[in-house]
């Protein structure tokens, strides 16, 4: 007895001195809370150098990217009362960032470039592998993409930055085994989708890890593939799987790029079925809305129609869907690359049913996701069926077109562009009022706001801290 109260007392001042705020991409399972407080300005208040690091595409093509770029949100970590952010880089690192200063606690490499988000989960046990961050990257600059290895998923101690296992995806039909998404944690376990095409559900707990390889490799409960061999008829070798997963009671929906939104199972029983078929090229992770639906962006890509914004439920029923215009920017051709946001999660003097999303071609448009637009029907994005418009409250035009997603706190929006930021308030009429802009950095990365402070990273090759 005295032996456990011993352990106990050693473990719980730990415990309660590391916090994740913001512990996933867009906060949480659900993917719709994007930190505590906005501010009114965006003056720089500090920016880190985050680096810069080589990658290759196909077997020659090699590009030197800097600082974070899609979907690369910093998470917000709470540690005996001091905040620290983790961002992953384009240049291979993942860096623990003292938030009131911008100092470098840390930075590992993980061997190519990063573009998602990492996860932060307690598996609990040794305070030096308890506190697990879960880094998705590229697929390991150096190898060939097919026939070499394919690190693209590890575990790292937060404490103390060491790399702790690391998972080598598979070759499939699919032309990438990287790994953008963040995964979700359920309990002790986490589920992530990988871009070979396979969901995959794992303990992220470095004491359950394999050493076959040579190097510690985390346990496999499960992995269903999220495209089919007829899909390829359409999609060719492009099957991978961007996105990062939404929980919703038991199952992950997951959008896969062959246009279609699966919902996975996480426990003892069940499989991967499909529940929306859409078409197009889906990126955007889906936020879970106050009436339990999802908003899920969608780029032109093998359709006919347009991309564009779906507002869909859980079991597949479509309730609105929203064009957006066609527009040849770098390799898009329209639609959306990132994700709708939402606002329910917050107090304000504005309606909680409002939804925000930025397309390529630098439209911010603002909508209450709960009401139609008596009589107008547009065609949905493979021009098969007509759908309801959902009520547009207003639209602003950005200075450049966009793949970054947009904060929504409230009353408060803050969206990056490819030459800037801006930051929004929105009026109890629901019109769009500029507060402030930031000219100059490439923002493709997902910001995140905290304490009136907001933490974006650019591909000019820095972090920054802005507010007022």
């Amino acid at each position: 007895m005295k032996i456990l109260l011993l352990c106990l007392l050693t473990i719980l001042p730990v415990s309660a001195q590391i916090k994740p705020l913001i512990g996933t991409y867009l906060g949480d399972n659900k993917r719709n809370y994007y930190g505590n407080q906005a501010p009114s300005k965006l003056r720089v208040k500090w920016k880190t150098h985050l680096g810069s690091g080589k990658t290759t595409f196909g077997s020659s093509d090699t590009r030197t990217w800097k600082g974070a770029g899609w979907t690369g949100q910093p998470l917000v970590i709470q540690e005996a009362g001091e905040l620290f952010l983790i961002q992953g880089t384009l240049g291979h690192h993942v860096k623990k960032i003292r938030a009131r200063d911008g100092k470098v606690i840390w930075s590992t490499s993980v061997g190519d470039a990063i573009k998602g988000t990492p996860t932060f989960i307690d598996v609990g046990g040794p305070a030096a592998t308890r506190y697990t961050l879960i880094v998705g990257s590229r697929s390991g600059y150096g190898q060939h993409w097919r026939n070499g290895t394919a690190h693209s998923l590890h575990g790292i101690s937060y404490t103390t930055g060491k790399i702790l296992w690391r998972h080598n995806s598979r070759a499939t039909a699919s032309n990438s085994r990287d790994c953008d998404a963040s995964a979700v944690v359920i309990g002790k376990k986490a589920a992530i989708p990988l871009e070979n095409g396979y969901f995959t559900v794992f303990s992220p707990d470095a004491r359950k890890a394999s050493n076959k390889s040579g190097f510690p490799s985390p346990k496999i409960s499960k992995q269903y593939l999220l495209y089919r061999e007829s899909d390829r008829r359409i999609y060719r070798n492009e099957l991978c799987c961007e996105s990062s997963p939404t929980m919703v009671g038991s199952k992950a929906y997951v959008a896969a790029g062959v246009g279609r939104v699966y919902a996975c199972g996480t426990g003892m029983f069940g499989g991967a079925s499909a529940k929306l078929e859409i078409g197009g090229d889906l990126n955007g992770t889906m936020p879970l809305t106050n009436d339990r639906h999802l908003l899920l962006g969608i780029e032109k890509q093998f359709i006919p129609g347009h991309g564009g914004v779906v507002k869909f439920s859980t079991g597949g029923k479509i309730k609105w869907f929203h064009p957006l215009p066609d527009r040849k920017w770098y390799t898009w051709n329209g639609g959306l690359v990132g994700s709708p946001a939402v606002n329910h999660r917050y107090n304000s003097t504005v309606s909680k049913d409002l939804a925000c999303f930025v397309g390529i071609d630098g439209n911010l448009t603002l909508i209450n996701h709960k009401k139609i637009q008596p009589g107008k029907m547009n065609w949905g994005p493979r021009r098969l069926k007509q759908y309801p418009a959902p009520l547009v409250l207003d639209t602003v035009k950005l200075p450049q077109g966009s793949i970054s997603t947009p904060l929504f706190l409230g009353d408060r929006i803050i969206v990056g562009y490819d030459n800037g930021m801006d930051l929004y308030q929105v009026t109890p009429a629901g019109k769009l009022v500029r507060l402030d802009r930031l000219s100059g950095p490439m923002f493709d990365a997902t910001p995140v706001v905290w304490n009136g402070r907001v933490y974006a990273g650019s591909k000019n090759g820095y972090l920054y801290c802005l507010g007022n």
